[in-house]
């Protein structure tokens, strides 16, 4: 890849730069390869100071590959991956996690294919596994000065993000009641210094994405195209109540800061970029020319919503340019015998989108409930997503920005917050179906059944 610099802010960083030095090459052809051998070839190759082990066509069905030190995979044009799923295993590439002990931390590793070409990008098909089941494509924990690039995932609506940016926190077990639980002075071990650029998946969670930091500094990622689901989720953790990452009492410890977004998009999704901090401090973020077609938005930028309020967190000096939401799939609805169905609900959401669903969305939906007797629950009408957790809606808007509770108020409850975004006028709307507001904020929520200001959503 070469060297990768970008401004963010007023930092001018470097993201990664071509280190390995390659004492040796180690082929594989015709997808003939184990799990057992990679790893045997990579722990030599490290230890020789550096070397590459590269991949030519073929179909390759493979356990997890743990990266080392100096190593660079090289991957030719047409090349399959396929996880091998025996003994439990859900991951490809693994990038310095290693949860039972505090390794050290991995530097200088790249993972690229051969070919310029999207046509001819590797792929990972994850068609082997069911919606719902957790597949990680590439686990990226404590490594400094790393590339991922030139890739497709084919997911299947599977649990985990397909670039998976984490913490390599030390796991100390179960407590009684099942609960896993991590020493909490470990969330400081995440992946710094990185670049993932050059990548497409389809089939993506609505609530996964391409790429998601849960923890990372100086990321930059560029060039990434998601249908379904999210391509790029700024997100530290899950936000729920044993989520060891936003226990840690240092609201900066494993947080996601330093961060270059350029060119990313996604169709018939929730968003191309969605970012929300739980309980940290997440600094310096610069995104431009985001892009977003017959999808939720393109831009969602969601407040901190733990309790108590005391642990929210906050985006601090964040910047996002260049926003463009192409709607061509027009907002007419109709009922089915059991459901609110219509082809034309093409995107993606959870329910907090559906808090702001259209005016004829909202109309229709209780129209179809009141004519039930007994009225059935609201969300039973509502169109599930591919992976039958969420929900399916129409677009709503270029930027949701249910962090801040109006354009010119952010509110004074503790978790809401600003970040830069262009003016109205700057917006790019496409397509001509499109005719709401540009940007959305939290105190427009309602309530579904009512039309009423959803107070206790928005002031939650």
């Amino acid at each position: 890849m070469g060297t990768t610099r970008a401004t963010v802010g007023t930092k001018n960083l470097t993201f990664f730069i071509d280190k390995v030095t390659v004492n040796e090459t180690v082929v594989y052809r015709d997808g003939i390869a184990t799990a057992s051998q990679i790893n045997s070839e990579i722990d030599r190759l490290s230890g020789l100071g550096g070397g590459v082990i590269k991949f030519n066509p073929g179909t390759y069905t493979l356990g997890q590959i743990n990266l080392k030190s100096n190593i660079r995979i090289e991957i030719g044009n047409n090349v399959k991956f396929i996880i091998d799923r025996s003994g439990g295993n859900n991951t490809l590439f693994n990038l310095g996690r290693n949860s039972s002990t505090n390794q050290a931390v991995i530097s200088n590793v790249e993972i690229i294919g051969a070919s310029e070409s999207s046509s001819t990008w590797f792929e990972i098909d994850l068609s082997n596994f069911a919606p719902l089941e957790t597949a990680t494509p590439f686990k990226v924990a404590y490594v400094k000065n790393f590339a991922i690039s030139r890739f497709i995932i084919t997911d299947n609506y599977t649990l985990n993000p397909s670039v998976f940016l984490v913490a390599d926190s030390k796991f100390l077990g179960r407590d009684s009641s099942g609960r896993l639980n991590y020493d909490l002075s470990t969330f400081n071990r995440i992946p710094m210094q990185g670049v993932v650029k050059n990548a497409k998946a389809t089939g993506i969670g609505t609530g996964y994405a391409l790429v998601q930091p849960f923890s990372g500094k100086r990321i930059y990622m560029e060039n990434l195209e998601g249908e379904q689901g999210i391509t790029v989720r700024l997100e530290p953790g899950s936000g729920k109540a044993n989520d060891d990452l936003n226990l840690t009492s240092n609201q900066k410890m494993g947080s996601i800061d330093d961060i270059y977004i350029k060119n990313v998009s996604n169709k018939l999704g929730f968003c191309a970029l969605f970012i929300k901090p739980h309980s940290k401090i997440c600094n310096n973020i610069y995104a431009t020319d985001l892009y977003a077609e017959n999808s939720l938005s393109t831009l969602y930028i969601a407040s901190a919503s733990l309790l108590p309020q005391s642990r929210r967190g906050k985006f601090t000096n964040a910047t996002f340019e260049n926003i463009t939401f192409k709607q061509t799939i027009t907002n007419t609805v109709s009922n089915g015998t059991n459901n609110l169905v219509a082809s034309n609900y093409p995107a993606d959401t959870g329910i907090e989108g559906l808090r702001f669903m259209t005016e004829l969305a909202r109309q229709k939906l209780v129209t179809v409930r009141n004519s039930r007797s007994p009225k059935p629950g609201v969300y039973s009408l509502i169109i599930k997503d591919a992976g039958g957790q969420r929900y399916k809606t129409h677009p709503i808007a270029p930027i949701m920005f249910t962090a801040k509770f109006s354009q010119n108020t952010i509110g004074n409850i503790t978790g809401r917050y600003n970040v830069n975004i262009p003016n109205e006028s700057a917006i790019t709307v496409q397509g001509g179906a499109f005719s709401g507001d540009k940007v959305v904020y939290r105190n427009e929520a309602r309530v579904i059944t009512t039309g009423a200001s959803d107070d206790d959503y928005i002031y939650e």
